[in-house]
């Protein structure tokens, strides 16, 4: 019966991520990345998020991603980018390519810092961007807590595309069972290298994720997360709040 329900979320997401896509808003398509990783294990995941009241009610983006552990050091992975603004048509917005690397621990901390980078290619705005991650984790016991510290830089030379921007992904979770974690979640800007801080649109709010191992998958896995985040910030004149959901298939190969 759980494997039953499992297999009806993965295919509502689906659903919502083909009439989805990427929009500005923090989070909604993105998700916090962790530095551990897992070699020969492929991953293919799901992305999707929905604005909900205000202005921006209704927009919405998803990400499908597919994505190898080359070693325990570094994975590589190739994904495309949905978006459908409201009240218009959805397209498939953008291809790119990343990477990811387990840089070690910090001695006497016990924090794991990690190194993402991301080449992305516009479809209809033609301009590349490139995206660069710091990703810190914290275990202990049955939490765990990351970070990630973001810099993009469209690679334009058009007005109003030459600065790079910050911004920062932020989780929270512990471990309720074995296949279940409860926290929270934090998606939000920081400003550009022309005006860095200030008041900037962030989104926060819980987050559930869970795993389920049915037999017909034969050694596959699933995870699923959804999270609901409420604005902040001047995110707060653009809608009431986001919905998202994670869905991801990993297997051994």
């Amino acid at each position: 019966m759980v494997a039953r329900c499992g297999v009806a979320v993965l295919a509502t997401a689906m659903m919502w991520a083909w009439s989805s896509g990427a929009v500005a808003a923090p989070g909604l398509s993105n998700k916090v990345y962790a530095p551990y990783l897992k070699k020969g294990v492929t991953e293919v995941e799901l992305r999707a998020g929905r604005l909900t009241g205000g202005p921006l009610d209704g927009e919405q983006a998803a990400i499908v991603e597919v994505e190898y552990g080359v070693n325990d050091r570094l994975s590589l992975a190739v994904l495309g980018e949905f978006e459908q603004h409201a009240g218009e048509a959805r397209k498939l917005d953008a291809f790119a390519i990343e990477g990811v690397a387990y840089l070690g621990q910090v001695p006497g901390l016990g924090i794991d810092v990690g190194a993402y980078l991301e080449y992305e290619q516009r479809i209809h705005n033609e301009s590349g961007v490139a995206e660069a991650k710091l990703l810190l984790a914290k275990r202990s016991g049955s939490f765990e807590g990351l970070l990630n510290l973001i810099a993009s830089r469209p690679l334009s030379d058009r007005p109003g595309e030459h600065d790079t921007e910050f911004g920062y992904a932020a989780q929270a979770t512990w471990a309720v069972t074995d296949t279940v974690r409860l926290g929270g979640q934090a998606f939000g800007d920081l400003g550009t290298d022309r005006a860095f801080g200030g008041r900037q649109a962030h989104y926060l709010g819980p987050v559930a994720q869970w795993e389920l191992h049915p037999r017909w998958l034969r050694g596959g896995e699933l995870e699923f997360e959804a999270a609901y985040l409420l604005p902040a910030g001047t995110a707060r004149a653009e809608s009431d709040g986001q919905v998202r959901l994670v869905v991801e298939y990993e297997r051994h190969f």
